[in-house]
């Protein structure tokens, strides 16, 4: 028979930390499960170490370096579970994260295919939870419930607004293979822009407990083989266009308010490039960025930048530069 659930397990020479990962899976109070543990070209002999530990309680698949999003892609092609949950190979689980999810499911099974949980931090100063810090965007007020808002949520996904993380999420598989995969052209941000198009065809549901743990010590120690170009602005605003023009296609068919959210997002991302394009002098680029973010997203700020990078770019430039350092004073207060 099959299992109940599949847990998908993505790891590249993170021998040490993904064998704890295993190891709380395999702790869970549902054991009903499989657990399938992908390797993208890892060179620290993941493969043998693990099958020496694990042996048959795992399934082990290895491929060459394509990244999280093609091994996700290949764990989600082998599942043999109902239900699909997603684990980084440096996070950990509580014992009962399942038992709670499924409960869940359960309670709210006409509504939705998909389920998360409060996350906790670890390897980090920060002792709020997940869902504590992300209030000020959306409450989660019982100890289970269905998020009717979280179309907008993954909008824009991150920082003190984040409420679902990958590393807590479970959803139905035939919802995940009937929605398409993780989107390989997309480096960092393919987790939300994966589960926003889940979202469009179910609901999900949440459990009020923070049964993940989360871990936020510095991204150099957490992602073998990070460079430089991951803290570069130009990266960041890379992905997120690639991400938001892609929802931008997909919400034509979605209440306006999430299409405008979208665009509006849109709008700050090339409002963002016109920033880069000003402090490398290409001026012919930031007006070309202006005008994508005017017709996105026009407001007073957006319409002064335009007609400052059009009149005197060297100005728009001062005015950008003052503005960030006004920004960053007030973070220091």
């Amino acid at each position: 028979m099959n299992p109940k659930v599949t847990v998908v397990i993505p790891t590249y020479n993170r021998v040490d930390k993904v064998r704890k990962g295993i190891e709380s899976v395999l702790a869970q109070t549902v054991s009903d499960l499989e657990v399938i543990v992908v390797d993208d070209g890892s060179s620290d002999n993941t493969g043998q170490i693990l099958g020496e530990i694990f042996g048959e309680r795992i399934r082990y698949y290895s491929q060459a370096n394509q990244g999280a999003s093609v091994a996700r892609n290949k764990g989600i092609a082998k599942a043999r579970g109902e239900w699909i949950a997603f684990l980084d190979s440096d996070d950990l689980w509580e014992k009962d994260k399942l038992e709670w999810q499924l409960k869940a499911l359960e309670q709210f099974g006409s509504q939705c295919d998909a389920c998360y949980t409060d996350v906790r931090f670890f390897n980090h100063s920060e002792t709020c939870t997940m869902f504590q810090l992300a209030e000020k965007n959306y409450r989660h007020e019982n100890a289970m419930g269905v998020n009717t808002d979280v179309l907008r949520l993954l909008v824009r996904p991150g920082g003190a607004g984040m409420v679902v993380c990958l590393s807590s999420f479970m959803a139905r598989k035939a919802a995940i293979r009937k929605m398409g995969r993780f989107d390989p052209s997309l480096l960092y941000s393919q987790d939300s822009d994966f589960m926003f198009r889940l979202a469009m065809v179910t609901g999900f549901c949440y459990v009020n407990r923070p049964l993940v743990l989360f871990d936020r010590s510095p991204v150099e120690d957490r992602h073998v083989g990070v460079s430089s170009a991951w803290n570069r602005m130009e990266f960041f605003l890379q992905d997120s266009q690639l991400r938001l023009e892609g929802l931008l296609r997909l919400t034509e068919d979605q209440p306006a308010a999430i299409r405008n959210l979208v665009r509006h997002q849109l709008g700050s991302i090339h409002s963002g490039w016109v920033n880069c394009y000003l402090e490398t002098g290409q001026y012919g680029k930031a007006r070309a960025a202006a005008s994508k973010a005017a017709q996105m997203n026009l407001t007073f700020n957006v319409a002064m930048k335009w007609l400052l990078t059009w009149m005197s770019p060297r100005l728009a430039l001062r005015t950008v530069r003052h503005r960030e350092s006004k920004r960053a004073s007030a973070f220091t207060v």
